[in-house]
Order: structure tokens, then C-alpha cells, then sequence
């Protein structure tokens, strides 16, 4: 079985990063909600039993015996509330309940401990060996006991005063320390919910990551869209590169290995073999100093090297530099409009030979009696260089390649008459580290129009 390519194994890390990240954030958050939930139910559930504890030491306080011990008149100050040593059992019905309604066995369990902490009375239910109530502790004291049956529940101990009548006629009634009261509310009820909000909680962050999933993978195929397509072109131009070099020298090779197999008498011939090397290097040197250059406009450009520039000193300059491959061709070449004020911070040397290549671009591809323009104006805060001329025309399909390295339109021509298929390319580089724009408008055998748009100075 094939492994994956680079590309693909890059895209399932990336997806893989992706996803993970998701998942922890998901998970944080879903384990921090669930937190929180069950900690608004636990408070919930403290202040319930904090208001029954109040209100059930406010009902009981003047009802106590002067003592904290099992007796009568214990037994008779709630209803159910069975005394220590004495026979405890479920009631069959729900009796009647406490103003607080805290009888419920299933629910709720009291407890009364006399000072010392020793237990003297509880309701149906509650656990026997419950932890006592502290004496050096002033202030509630909260704990999670287990109840006869395994289940849980939460006690609160506080201290449990008894209301006590002064002897003397006008003197304020004062409250003596008892004992203890606690009461347990059972946490079956939250436990089913932590449960239940549990399984929730994991339900829903496991289908989040399986939409998690299918988002990474379709953001990593983003993500690397613009790299796949950089690296396909790498992998073009890598190709063409290798082709172009390996025509000349295939030429090279094939006219020296002639050479070598020539009788002495017939080197006569020498001079042309000498020509087709020596065109053959040229070519190659020219294709090695054009990739270089474009190697140097991919690098980083320092702010030092831009300064003031006339376009239309460099359009001059270059009209009349190529009117002499003009008129070799048959071609006739001038220069339109050239404002002096078309003045450019840029890098003058790149000026130079984006404006050299279309002017030899344009020539190249316009047959003998044609004519080449290139035209110089103001757009806005913009100046527009064109060069149109009345050649042979560019396919649809070929404009939408047509600034790609080592592309051509018409591949022979531009070979016999010394091109690297580069031009271009370096052109529309050039456009771009200005911050300028390049467009082509032509039709097969009406010409064609380059277009350049780049900032003015200031």
C-alpha cells in the first residue's frame, strides 16, 4: 500500500493540531459548565438545608426540655423522633408532619446530642455512628455521611439553644446552650443529576469533536490550498527549468560529440560548430542570469534601494535602445504622451527592465509592417504604461498562463529568436514588488495590450 504524499500527511497534522486544540477548549469548557452546575446545585441544596436547620431550632427552642437527655417529654416535642435504646422502625404512612416538614426518612433524618455530643434522639433512617458534633467548634459544622442504606447525605451540626424563662418578674429572657441539633439531607437526588449531567456533558462534547473533526479537516484544506498551489507550481517550474537546460546542453553535447567524430580534413567546418556552442552558451547564460533575477525579486527588498525615478525618461531611453531590434523586425515603434511629472520611488534598474521586457515582448510577437505603442499616462494618484501592438493575439486559455515562468505562447518562435521564457514572468515580479497591478487584453490575430498600473511618488 502507497503511503501519502507530503502534501496529504501535512494536511492530517495540520487537522490533527486543529483538533486538538479543539478538544481541549471543548473539554475545558465543557468540564468547567459541569462544574459549575454542580456547584450552584450543592449551594442550592446548603442554603435548603441551612433554612430548616434556622426554622427548626426557632420551632423547637421553646418546646425542650430543661434537660438533654432520651425521656417523655423529648419523644413529644416532634413527632416521630424515636429516643435512644428505643425501637426506631419506618413509619408505614407519612405521620403528620413538622411545621418544616423534615420527618421524611426518605429525604431528611434528624439527630439531637446532648452537650458532650452523645446522640439521645433521631428520626427513622438516620445513621447511628454518625459523626458527633464538635464542642470546640462555635460556629456549623457540614459533613457527608453514609446513610444505613449506602446512600449519602449531607449534615449540618449546629448548636441548639433552649428558651429559658427569668424567676424575677421584668427580667429579659435568656437562651441556654442544649445541644446539638443536625439534619441530613439525602443526595440522591444530586447524585442522579451528576450523573445525568455527566453522561450530558460527555455526549455533547464527543459529537462536538466529531463536527470538530470535520471542521479541521475542511480548515486545513484551506489552510493549505495556497501552500498546494505554491508547491505545485514549485514542482512546474522545477520541470521547465530542467527542460530549458537541458535543450542547450543537449545542443552542446550533440556539437561537440560531432566534432570529436570528424577526420582531421573535414575540420574545416570548425567555425560553424564554434557558432552553434558559442549561441548555445549564450542561451544558457542568458536563462541562468534571468532565473537569478528572479530569484533576487523573491527575496526581501531594502527600503534604501527605491528613489525618485522618471518613467518617462526611462520610456525614452528605452524606445530608442530598441528601435534598432524594431527595425530588424520590420516593426514600427513609438512612444505616446509622457508627462514629466510621472515620477515613481522605486528601484530604477527593475523600471528599466519591466519596460524592456514588454517593449521586447511586443516586438517579438508582431509580424513585419506591424507597429508597437507604448503609451504613458496619469491615472489618478497612478501612472498607466501600455504597450499594445497589432501582432499575432493571445488565446484565452494561454492569458490565463501567460505570466507563469518558462510559459509561451507560441514556444518556437520565441525560442528561434533567443527567449527564455521569462520575461513575463520577471515583468509581472517586478509589477508586484511595486505594488503596481499587470493586465492583458488581446484576441488571436488583433494584437494584444499589456497594462501596468504603479503608484506615483508622494
Amino acid at each position: 500500500m502507497a503511503k501519502p504524499g507530503p502534501i496529504p500527511r501535512s494536511r492530517l497534522r495540520l487537522a490533527a493540531v486543529y483538533l486538538a486544540v479543539i478538544g481541549v477548549i471543548l473539554y475545558s469548557a465543557g468540564f468547567g459548565m459541569f462544574g459549575l452546575l454542580m456547584r450552584a446545585n450543592w449551594t442550592a441544596l446548603e442554603r435548603e438545608v441551612e433554612t430548616l436547620a434556622g426554622t427548626l431550632h426557632d420551632s423547637l427552642k421553646p418546646l425542650l426540655p430543661q434537660e438533654a437527655k432520651p425521656s417523655p417529654q423529648l419523644a413529644a416535642v416532634l413527632p416521630g423522633l424515636c429516643l435512644v435504646g428505643d425501637p426506631c422502625p419506618f413509619p408505614p404512612s407519612l405521620i403528620s408532619r413538622h411545621a418544616v416538614s423534615v420527618t421524611d426518612p426518605e429525604r431528611f433524618y434528624l439527630r439531637l446530642l446532648d452537650p458532650r455530643g452523645v446522640l439521645i434522639a433521631h428520626s427513622p433512617g438516620s445513621p447511628i455512628h454518625s459523626p458527633r458534633a464538635k464542642t470546640e467548634l462555635s460556629g456549623p459544622a457540614w459533613s457527608v455521611v453514609a446513610g444505613p442504606g449506602g446512600d449519602r447525605f449531607l449534615q449540618y451540626s449546629i448548636h441548639l439553644h433552649r428558651s429559658h424563662t427569668p424567676a424575677h418578674p421584668g427580667a429579659n429572657a435568656k437562651e441556654q446552650d442544649w445541644g446539638y441539633l443536625q439534619i441530613g439531607r439525602s443526595l440522591s437526588g444530586l447524585d442522579a443529576e451528576r450523573e445525568r449531567l455527566w453522561w450530558a456533558t460527555q455526549t455533547i462534547v464527543v459529537f462536538a469533536l466529531l463536527v470538530a473533526g470535520l471542521a479541521s479537516w475542511w480548515l486545513s484544506g484551506l489552510a493549505m490550498s495556497p501552500l498546494l498551489a505554491a508547491y505545485r507550481q514549485q514542482e512546474q517550474f522545477t520541470a521547465d527549468a530542467a527542460h530549458e537546460l537541458r535543450a542547450p546542453l543537449a545542443n552542446l553535447l550533440a556539437v561537440v560529440e560531432a566534432y570529436r567524430r570528424q577526420q582531421p580534413a573535414e575540420n574545416m567546418g570548425i567555425e560553424q560548430t564554434l557558432t552553434v556552442v558559442h549561441g548555445q552558451g549564450q542561451r544558457l547564460s542568458r536563462l541562468i542570469t534571468d532565473l537569478l533575477f528572479l530569484a533576487r525579486l523573491d527575496a526581501p527588498e531594502t527600503v534604501a534601494a527605491r528613489q525618485l525615478c522618471s518613467l518617462t525618461q526611462i520610456g525614452r531611453d528605452l524606445v530608442e535602445e530598441t528601435s534598432e531590434a524594431a527595425a530588424a523586425a520590420g516593426v514600427q515603434l513609438q512612444l505616446l504622451g509622457g508627462d514629466p511629472s510621472l515620477e515613481l520611488l522605486a528601484v530604477e534598474s527593475e523600471l528599466y527592465r519591466l519596460v524592456f521586457n514588454l517593449l521586447l515582448n511586443a516586438i517579438h510577437y508582431t509580424p513585419s509592417g506591424g507597429e508597437v505603442v507604448l503609451s504613458l499616462s496619469r491615472e489618478g494618484h497612478q501612472a498607466l504604461l501600455q504597450v499594445r501592438d497589432n501582432g499575432i493575439g493571445i488565446s484565452p486559455a494561454d492569458q490565463r498562463r501567460l505570466f507563469d515562468r518558462f510559459f509561451r505562447s507560441d514556444g518556437g518562435r520565441s525560442r528561434s529568436q533567443g527567449g527564455t521564457g521569462l520575461g513575463l514572468s520577471i515583468a509581472a515580479a517586478i509589477v508586484r514588488r511595486h505594488q503596481g497591478e499587470i493586465n492583458v487584453s488581446s484576441k488571436l490575430g488583433a494584437g494584444s495590450l499589456f497594462s501596468v498600473r504603479l503608484p506615483l511618488a508622494g
